[in-house]
């Protein structure tokens, strides 16, 4: 037997696409949410009596990296798209003031973890200064190294952590 929610993706033209199934609405809309991570837009579920309820997430949230290393950014980058996010990466400090004069909104930084602490500790302070609503995601070596006034702490190549780095930049 089917189950009784159905998951459609309203296509450009308003025609709509079957994606999943689920056995209970809330099951039906928390798929619909791992959906647009990767395929953003309007979503309807169904159910057997033909009830329909409109779920239409907001737009993709812009991630802004500082890296210290090309290939670290990079991964952040596809790691963040895959998401569903938005993603803006920068080399550097300089590279980081720069592009943020011409940058209206953005909604959570991430500070790579191989710069020199200082480094990394001015550029929090900056952002803070001049993005004080925006959230500020400092990665890590270990526990034991936080960086200050960051609004969050991540370490590097622990699974659990990348997980609350991805929750946070979702919120």
């Amino acid at each position: 037997m089917f189950p009784p929610f159905h998951i459609f993706k309203v296509q450009s033209d308003g025609s709509r696409r079957w994606m999943k199934a689920a056995k209970n609405l809330e099951d039906a809309k928390a798929l619909v949410k791992v959906l647009a991570a990767s395929s953003p837009g309007e979503y309807v579920i169904t159910n057997l009596t033909g009830e329909k309820t409109s779920i239409k997430l907001p737009p993709k949230r812009i991630v802004f990296q500082i890296g210290y290393d090309e290939k670290e950014l990079n991964a952040r980058a596809e790691l963040f798209r895959r998401c569903g996010h938005e993603v803006i990466s920068v080399p550097n400090n300089e590279a980081a003031k720069d592009a943020l004069t011409l940058i209206d909104n953005v909604d959570v930084f991430v500070i790579g973890h191989q710069a020199p602490e200082q480094t990394r500790k001015e550029m929090v302070d900056w952002l803070k200064e001049n993005f004080p609503t925006v959230k500020i995601v400092a990665l890590i070596r270990s526990a034991n190294r936080q960086l200050s006034h960051a609004d969050y702490n991540i370490v590097m190549n622990d699974s659990e952590e990348w997980l609350s780095l991805l929750a946070a930049t979702a919120s």
